[in-house]
Formats: structure tokens, sequence, C-alpha cells
């Protein structure tokens, strides 16, 4: 999965970005809008692929701009490819719901995070806990995201005291966890308390 355009993951053309900039929102967006929202893209490009979108009847035109049309049969999945990364969180969150001990917290770091990766990048995962009791959990769930979506998912099991521990020792991952954490369960929190 390209984690910073899910939807390209599928349709790699421009027309994916441009999807994905519709279904943003439910209001009219201008072709600037439009244009905006889809890097690296030419103005005439995202004219030509609007103007083939409203011609299949996917895209309205109307007064503001060009809109979704939601009641079209492809609107569903096009929305759907477009909440991927967030698909993606909810599949993680019910996983670790299931799991005995709780962590003291779950989320994404790195490019994951930021979302600024691509197909090739690592799903970074740090989990807080029970190292003793969650380490079969915690593979279990690097394979699952491997399977979801087809990145290799780096999994970070730390217990709160060898959080601690890197804190004291000023490691430059505690900074990055500080700074790009997602979090999915648990509290955030966890991270100050282990020091």
């Amino acid at each position: 999965m390209d984690v910073s355009s899910p939807i390209s993951s599928v349709i790699p053309s421009l027309d994916g970005h441009v999807y994905a900039a519709l279904s943003s929102t439910n209001g009219p967006m201008t072709l600037g809008a439009v244009h905006r929202l889809t890097e690296g893209a030419s103005k005439s490009g995202v004219r030509t692929v609007l103007l083939r979108m409203v011609a299949s009847g996917l895209v309205d035109l109307v007064p503001g701009g060009y809109r979704l049309n939601r009641e079209h049969l492809a609107a569903g999945p096009i929305e759907a490819l477009t909440s991927l990364y967030g698909e993606l969180i909810m599949r993680i969150r019910s996983e670790v719901d299931s799991w005995q001990p709780k962590p003291l917290l779950v989320g994404l770091y790195g490019s994951a995070a930021r979302r600024d990766g691509n197909e090739a990048s690592d799903i970074d995962l740090l989990i807080v806990g029970d190292v003793e009791n969650l380490g079969d959990s915690s593979m279990h769930l690097a394979h699952l995201i491997r399977r979801w979506t087809g990145n290799p998912a780096q999994v970070v099991l730390k217990s709160p005291a060898e959080i601690g521990r890197l804190r004291r020792a000023d490691e430059p991952i505690v900074r990055s966890w500080e700074q790009d954490l997602v979090e999915i369960s648990g509290n955030r929190s966890a991270l100050a308390r282990a020091s």
C-alpha cells in the first residue's frame, strides 16, 4: 500500500489522486482546488481527467466546480479506496483490542504516521507493554499488517522500563515517537510515564 496515497496502490494514474481529492468533501471543488491536491500533476491533466469523469457520470459539473456523484455505483468503492489508511488503523485497533494483557500504547510512527512513504515503505508500529506476554501477539500483528497492506511491518515492542532507559540515554527514536506517533490504542502518556 502506498502510505502517502493508498488509492494509488489500486489506481496509480492521476485519476486516483483526483478521486481522492473529490471524495474528501461533499461540496463542489474548483479545478484549482483539485489541482492543488494532486501533487505533480499539470492543471490541464487534471482538467482532462475531470472532464472524462463527468462524461462517465462519476463526477457532476455543478455551480462552484466538480463534485463526486455519490449516487454512482462506483462511488462507494472509490470512497473505500480513499479511506484505506483509516481502515488499516481500525484493523490494527480491532486486533489489539482482543489481546490479553492489553498494551499501554500502540501507535504508528515513521513514514506511515507522517504519510510520506510509498508502496515500499515499512509500516512502523510501536507497542509499549508487557514484553514477555505480548511477543507472540506482536509478531502475529506484523504478519497481519503485511497481509493487509503488502508492506513489511516493523513492530517495536518495548516495556515501560525500556522506554525509560532509551529516554534517559537521549535516543533519537524516542523523539521520533513523540513527534510522529499516531495513537491507535492506549495512551501516549505511556511514553512520558516511562521516564
